[in-house]
């Protein structure tokens, strides 16, 4: 594991975020961050950086909802007071624009999360619990 503090790479900026968003390592923006959908990849295959030990757990699947949610409510609210378009076509817009929507955003998200906490560090391993002092 690289020395967060050493590595010129290892602060936060725009590019840090759109590295996540391409889904490439946050290191080096060249290794696929991801494998498939959604399973993260164990090691950048370009720069050998470890990114076995983040786990991203709910947060991609928070802001895809926090997104898509504010793109198809609007649009709830606007077939249920338009008699213009029939109920069966505005079910259907509305799961085709939630599909497509979650399809896009979730595999970018958990990017951006796995991409936000390799730059932090907080994977939510306690470090110090092999630590000899704090054993009993």
């Amino acid at each position: 594991m690289t020395n967060k503090q050493t590595d010129p790479n290892s602060q936060f900026s725009f590019a840090l975020l759109a590295r996540g968003f391409r889904k490439t390592c946050p290191k080096c923006g060249k290794g696929p961050l991801l494998t498939g959908y959604l399973k993260p990849q164990a090691s950048c295959s370009a720069c050998k950086e470890d990114f076995s030990h983040i786990s991203a757990d709910d947060g991609p699947a928070w802001l895809t909802l926090l997104i898509v949610g504010h793109a198809v409510v609007p649009l709830m609210l606007f077939f249920g007071r338009s008699d213009v378009v029939p109920l069966w076509l505005a079910i259907l817009i509305l799961a085709v624009v939630t599909l497509i929507g979650v399809y896009f955003i979730l595999p970018r998200a958990k990017g951006i999360f796995i991409a936000l906490i390799w730059l932090t560090g907080a994977t939510g391993q306690n470090e110090f619990s092999d630590s000899p002092d704090l054993k009993d």
